[in-house]
């Protein structure tokens, strides 16, 4: 099986992922906007699966409870968080957050969000190289945060948080949503599906950006020459490690010099 986050860890850093997933190193911590991120998700969570068991939000204090037990759970763990100096404090962060995407969803009249899926995992989804059409020994997995029904059409989204909103670039390019138009068909949310983006940003007024997208043909070819690319590179082992400024942030650094193969 193979998931979006692994290729795309992959393409920033095949050391990193030969550390983390080949060689099942340890991270040396967690990055506090990853666990914010996470966090931050259980409580969106919440709120759409309420809309979806009793068709209303849930309280909003239940909702930030949601998100203060799941921080608890990061901070408990036994990878430590990497506390970065004089940022914000991140549980005021993420309220802030959740605030402004509840005031969203209220917005919107939740009565009307029909509400099909929150947390929908999916697996053994079908890859092929698009050029050969070999098909790939490695299925595609993952979680879809959301789904929805407009109209008689399924919709796809996907929620991000993220330090401001997205570019226009970012949006046309990202590749979770194009890997989860390609598993749609396999999965029973028909072949032709809408696609969202909602990201939340950080900014000190909280801001909600929804974005609808659209992956073309071209998107959904990229994306399978792009997962079948990078397998066949896992599948020679070449791990060469890309050098940057990210490296003094990475949870793996710690055993990226050392380590051999």
């Amino acid at each position: 099986m193979v998931s979006v986050s692994q290729l795309k860890e992959y393409l920033i850093c095949p050391r990193r992922y030969q550390l983390h997933r080949v060689l099942g190193v340890e991270p040396a911590f967690i990055p506090v906007p990853l666990a914010l991120g996470s966090a931050t998700h259980a409580g969106i969570g919440k709120i759409y699966t309420s809309l979806q068991d009793l068709g209303t939000c849930s309280p909003l204090d239940e909702v930030l409870q949601v998100f203060r037990d799941a921080w608890s759970g990061a901070i408990d763990g036994p990878v430590p968080l990497k506390l970065e100096e004089d940022a914000a404090d991140p549980v005021d962060t993420g309220v802030r957050m959740l605030v402004a995407f509840y005031r969203h969803v209220l917005s919107a009249d939740p009565a009307n969000v029909n509400v099909i899926a929150v947390e929908l995992p999916f697996g053994s989804v079908e890859l092929h190289d698009p050029d050969t059409g070999e098909v790939l020994e490695e299925k595609l997995t993952g979680v879809i945060d959301l789904v929805v029904n407009e109209h008689g059409q399924n919709v796809i989204v996907e929620h991000k948080t993220a330090a401001k909103k997205w570019s226009q670039e970012q949006l046309a390019h990202d590749v979770q949503v194009s890997a989860y138009q390609v598993a749609a068909p396999s999965i029973g949310l028909g072949e032709q599906v809408g696609l969202r983006y909602q990201v939340v940003t950080k900014t000190k007024l909280a801001a909600v950006q929804v974005e609808d997208v659209i992956r073309d043909e071209i998107a959904e070819v990229d994306f399978l020459r792009t997962a079948s690319g990078v397998l066949n590179a896992i599948g020679a082992s070449p791990f060469w490690p890309v050098r940057s400024w990210a490296c003094k942030s990475c949870q793996y650094a710690h055993a990226c010099s050392g380590r051999r193969r």
